[in-house]
């Protein structure tokens, strides 16, 4: 009988601790589990599970060109021009766009060619499409004063050539804001090439101040265009900054009109904010 209980007795305790084990084995087991699942992430691990940031798309930009061979870019050996460099310098650097470049720009085109350029119906579904318009026009109108009465270059001719000029200049305007009322349109003045290729004509600098002060008043009275003047870059430099021909702009020459409108670019968003 004691040999019995002695039996029972060790088997109650081994149960006993058998139990607790057991307990202790599925407690622990289901504690460490929630414990494991409810441990923050690491920041590093956060950041491999977190969604890739999105990435802005680039802002579309669509620059028109018209005018004439300085638009075109004759002159420039990179073949860029002053349009060209301000898409380099202002639009493209360091900025997310995208830019398309459509210049309808004719060497030799003067401001009534312009005016039929602007019937044509690529010039305008372009114009209407762009963000910004650039214009050179008027040089052709000036020079083909000086072609045709070289041997009496007299102050009537050029008078009488501005006035047509200026008449063309604000229909060209007129018809620009017609297909696109609000992009800004930056219109580069004339400078003067001659004080080199033709140094006996004195009054000439006088007669483009005159050309270039009408072109002014006519784009003040344009909403949102601005006149940007180069004559100065030109007259007052010593580098060279003609092409062969001694009429267009150079590469160097070309920068520095970009340089130039970018300044002006830059001061209407400020003034515009």
């Amino acid at each position: 009988m004691k040999r019995w209980m002695k039996w029972m007795l060790i088997s109650l305790v081994l149960f006993i601790f058998i139990g607790v084990g057991a307990f202790t084995y599925f407690y622990v087991k289901t504690d460490n589990s929630e414990q494991t699942n409810s441990l923050p992430l690491s920041d590093e691990i956060q950041e491999v599970f977190q969604d890739e940031p999105e990435r802005d798309e680039p802002k579309k930009i669509q620059i028109v060109g018209l005018g004439d061979s300085l638009t075109k870019g004759v002159g420039d050996k990179d073949k860029k021009g002053y349009i060209g460099y301000v898409s380099d310098q202002y639009f493209e650097d360091g900025q997310n766009t995208m830019v398309t470049l459509q210049n309808y720009a004719v060497t030799g085109n003067e401001t009534e060619d312009l005016l039929k350029r602007l019937e044509e119906d690529d010039v305008q579904n372009g114009v209407k499409k762009a963000d910004y318009i650039f214009i050179t026009i008027g040089g052709n109108d000036l020079f083909g004063v000086v072609k045709t009465h070289f041997m009496n270059l007299d102050q009537q001719y050029f008078t009488l050539q501005k006035k047509i000029y200026l008449e063309n200049l604000t229909k060209i305007l007129a018809n620009i804001r017609y297909l696109n009322p609000d992009a800004p349109i930056y219109f580069t003045g004339l400078f003067n090439p001659f004080s080199k290729a033709f140094g006996n004509i004195p009054e000439m600098n006088e007669i483009v101040d005159e050309w270039n002060q009408g072109s002014r008043s006519v784009i003040a009275k344009t909403p949102d265009a601005t006149f940007v003047p180069v004559a100065d870059l030109f007259l007052d430099s010593d580098e060279n900054l003609l092409y062969e021909d001694a009429f267009h702009p150079n590469k160097e020459g070309y920068h520095l009109m970009g340089d130039r409108i970018v300044t002006y670019i830059k001061e209407n968003n400020v003034a515009n904010r």
